[in-house]
């Protein structure tokens, strides 16, 4: 690792692996701080994706309308509960955000999906950690039911909530997966506003048609 922006008079003196497994590796930094020697401990993280899958339109919807949300509830041991969360993995060796993302909502909850739009990326904790989170929306959800969990990997139930509820439950706090949370709010922003350009290109649409109708009728 090399400290190209640090401030003036901060070195990397050496960097030695302590720990090494698939999920986390941990090094100690030994820093010279403009003379003040300093211990630094970082550990380095597998890369992964999160889904916030949307139901198509007019399917898996509320009475009033508002987008489906395709959700989990996933046991984590560490918390020692069932926690309410969106597909989310690790990218695997040689996989593409994108592939990752892909085979994750498959294995997670037995949808496929038509279309993935990346909507952002982040890094849940950088004082610490070297780890990139992704972000996909999903479109086009079709059911195949082959679902692949790993050994930890116990989910409860798989379901669509109304986004009006998810929006109520991040705010209430009952949401707690970091990464699920990002998820859904980088999500939803790119949804409602892809949404609103959408409305606004169709009033000009139909002023386009109208007018263009009026000059067919008036060559009649």
């Amino acid at each position: 690792m090399k400290s190209k922006n640090a401030p003036k008079g901060w070195k990397l003196k050496s960097s030695r692996q302590v720990y090494d497994s698939y999920y986390l590796k941990v090094f100690e930094d030994r820093l010279d701080l403009a003379g003040t020697d300093k211990l630094y401990i970082r550990g380095v993280r597998r890369d992964y994706c999160t889904i916030v899958p949307f139901a198509t339109a007019g399917a898996n919807n509320n009475n009033n309308g508002s987008p489906g949300i395709l959700t989990i509830r996933s046991y984590r041991h560490i918390v020692d509960s069932y926690q309410l969360e969106v597909p989310s993995g690790y990218i695997d060796p040689g996989e593409t955000p994108r592939q990752a993302a892909a085979r994750e909502l498959e294995e997670e909850t037995g949808y496929v999906a038509k279309k993935l739009v990346h909507v952002g990326s982040y890094t849940l904790d950088y004082s610490m950690f070297e780890q990139v989170g992704h972000v996909f929306a999903a479109y086009g959800l079709e059911k195949t039911g082959r679902l692949k969990l790993g050994d930890m990997e116990k989910i409860s139930r798989t379901g669509f909530l109304p986004a009006e509820k998810v929006k109520q439950m991040l705010l209430k706090g009952r949401i707690l997966n970091a990464a699920t949370i990002v998820a859904l709010y980088r999500a939803l922003h790119y949804h409602e506003n892809t949404l609103r350009q959408q409305q606004k290109r169709r009033p000009g649409r139909a002023a386009a048609a109208a007018s263009m109708q009026k000059i067919e009728q008036s060559h009649i």
